[in-house]
C-alpha cells in the first residue's frame, strides 16, 4: 500500500524530498553543535544558551542549552498570535463519538492558558 500527501500539505512540509531529509540527517552527524543550535535558533528564547550541549557518558550526566531560558507557552501560542495567525487551527478536538469534535485557534487556547495561569495565581501557585 502506497500513500500520497495531498500536494497542498507537502508544499508545507519541512522536508521537501528524502534528500531533504538526509542532508539534514548528515548535517546533525557532521555537525552536532551546529545543527541543534540551529534547531534551537527556531524557538523564542529570552536567554540564549551558553553551551549547546554537555555531556558526560561515564557519569551519565547530560544537559542542553546551558544557561538558556525559554518560555514553552510564548513559543507554543503567544508568537504566533503576535505573527498573526491567532484565528488558525492549534488544536483538533475528537470525542469518543465520532461526530463529537471541537477545533481550537491559536488565539482560543492562548486566552484559555492565560485564564487557567490567573486562576493559579489567584491560589497563590
Amino acid at each position: 500500500m502506497k500513500y500520497y500527501p495531498n500536494p497542498n500539505l507537502t508544499k508545507q512540509a519541512y522536508f521537501k524530498s528524502l534528500d531533504d531529509y538526509q542532508s539534514l540527517y548528515e548535517h546533525s552527524l557532521a555537525d552536532p553543535e551546529g545543527f541543534w543550535s540551529e534547531m534551537a535558533g527556531r524557538l523564542h528564547w529570552s536567554k540564549k544558551w551558553n553551551q549547546v550541549r554537555k555531556y558526560d557518558f561515564v557519569n551519565g550526566k547530560l544537559s542542553w542549552y546551558e544557561g538558556g531560558k525559554l518560555n514553552a507557552c510564548y513559543n507554543c501560542l503567544d508568537r504566533h498570535v503576535e505573527a498573526g495567525h491567532g484565528g488558525k487551527t492549534a488544536i483538533i478536538w475528537e470525542g469518543n463519538d465520532p461526530g463529537e469534535s471541537k477545533t481550537y485557534s491559536y488565539a482560543d487556547v492562548l486566552a484559555e492558558v492565560q485564564r487557567f495561569a490567573n486562576v493559579l495565581k489567584a491560589q497563590g501557585v
